[in-house]
């Protein structure tokens, strides 16, 4: 009897035209999501790749030129001058001697390159940018095109794969199942049915697992389909354990909405009633509580604002302009052993501005730590509150598993800040004693190459969502089959 009923209500469901318009408005919205999201990526890709091309083209120029130069010096036996910043044009070595010019006129880029799964949830990638310059320039200035003063993504403001099954899946769930014992009980049928040699639990349980077959056929199909389409990295163990974590989080939230329509259903109230409360809900847990949880974050622990930090380094530009000599003197007190003498170092333009560049990154180094701050203490509500909605756990789980979250983001910085110590110490001695770079030393410059960081803590950052999800659809599920014991199968 229990297999017959789930095959029966699978073939009723299949002939339901709603169901198939359902389905269709599913399966048209992963597939767009995909794509969409995927072409932010490539976009980014291809910005990324032209600008650090550009760059690498000017330093190859430079480098021609340098080569030109040497072969002449070796041809007449002269010895290599270093080329002052900016000099005219054909007059002179050429700047490809001077580091400082090669150090501060062009960046190496910082690429953050993105996971295999990256394309089932834009996440955090779309408010910072997944491609720093670094000269000897300031760095924090170079990350000012980041959205440092927006909080935790919370309500996946792009179309992608995540939105999809955070926003929509629901609303599908819910138009399948808001009338599961509500429709046949209006009909008549329920007390039919139940004559028969089957309980009202496993009545329900049939028409849940017939309509969870369904949708999560459909969802998991077409996600895999999504990943052999728009993935990457498809031939890594990684990608793959990414992709069954998406899997177990994107069943546990539909059996959270599953087990939702469940309970409202064990009340006994008609259809109509019925989806008011789980329109209700949809609301209250995807859009108000996450909402509400923003707010809180925001309101504990705001960030200054965009205009204070623009303020502050403005501020600092025109101290360091004002005062350019004490941050020479500044600047040369932290490179004692690389003072040149005379009074060439006063006029040399390159290394006031280096010395400016220090100066402010030193005043508006705190602003910047302060934001970095208080956006982890907003994580940290964030993280604290997620059990309050589903939306808030699997969006966070989404985030991670798609490798677009915050954290991940915030390792990659830690990199950059790194990469760019490494730049600025590597031209900045050779710049100060005025040594002339070589052909030989351009193959030597610092080089940035990400470093992933272990799975490890990526499913340490997960299994809060997971498990916080697994608790949630447990304890849900067995109160709403609990109260089916208290439904009246015959209106009075």
């Amino acid at each position: 009897m229990y297999s017959l009923i789930v095959a029966h209500e699978t073939r009723s469901l299949a002939k339901t035209p709603s169901l198939l318009w359902i389905l269709l408005l599913l399966t048209v919205a992963i597939g767009f999501g995909a794509w969409a999201t995927s072409s932010v990526f490539e976009r980014q890709a291809a910005g990324a790749a032209a600008i650090a091309k550009h760059e690498a083209g000017v330093r190859s120029q430079m480098r021609a030129d340098l080569a030109k130069y040497e072969a002449e010096v070796k041809a007449t036996g002269g010895k290599m001058e270093f080329a002052p910043i900016n000099h005219a044009p054909g007059a002179g070595p050429p700047q490809g001697t001077n580091a400082g010019a090669v150090g501060s006129e062009t960046a190496s880029f910082a690429i953050l390159p993105a996971t295999g799964l990256a394309a089932m949830s834009i996440g955090q990638s779309d408010i910072n940018l997944n491609y720093i310059p670094v000269s000897m320039k300031n760095i924090i200035d170079a990350t000012k095109d980041n959205e440092i003063e927006n909080p935790v993504n919370l309500k996946a403001g792009a179309f992608d794969i995540a939105f999809v099954i955070i926003f929509l899946m629901p609303i599908f769930i819910l138009a399948m199942s808001y009338d599961l014992l509500s429709s046949e009980k209006e009909r008549g049928t329920l007390a039919m049915v139940l004559a028969h040699p089957i309980s009202l639990r496993k009545l329900m349980a049939s028409k849940l697992i017939s309509r969870m077959a369904i949708m999560l056929a459909v969802v998991l199909a077409f996600g895999l389909g999504a990943v052999l389409a728009v993935g990457s990295d498809l031939d890594k163990a990684e990608t793959w354990a990414r992709f069954g974590f998406w899997l177990g989080a994107t069943v546990l939230y539909s059996l959270f909405w599953f087990g939702l329509a469940v309970l409202v259903n064990s009340a006994g109230k008609s259809s109509a009633t019925n989806g008011i409360v789980l329109a209700g809900s949809w609301l209250a847990f995807v859009v108000i509580i996450p909402t509400l949880v923003s707010v809180v974050a925001t309101t504990l622990y705001p960030a200054p604002s965009r205009l204070d930090f623009t303020a502050a380094s403005r501020e600092a530009q025109t101290a360091a302009e004002k005062e350019s000599m004490k941050a020479l003197d500044e600047y040369y007190y932290d490179h004692l052993e690389l003072v040149p003498g005379g009074e060439a170092r006063a006029n040399d333009f390159l290394t006031l501005s280096l010395a400016n560049n220090a100066s402010i990154e030193k005043a508006i180094k705190p602003l910047y730590d302060s934001f970095q701050t208080q956006l982890n203490k907003q994580e940290e509500i964030v993280n604290r509150f997620q059990f309050l909605s589903p939306a808030i756990m699997m969006q966070l789980a989404m985030n991670e598993v798609a490798g677009t979250s915050a954290d991940r983001y915030e390792y990659f910085m830690s990199q950059v800040f790194t990469f760019h110590a490494k730049w600025v110490d590597f031209f900045t001695g050779r710049f100060l004693k005025q040594e002339p770079l070589t052909t030989a030393e351009y193959d030597q410059f610092p080089s940035f190459s990400y470093v992933e960081e272990p799975f490890g803590n990526v499913v340490g950052r997960l299994l809060p969502s997971l498990l916080g999800l697994l608790v949630v659809v447990g304890g849900l599920t067995a109160f709403a089959f609990a109260s089916l014991r208290k439904y009246r199968v015959a209106a009075r």
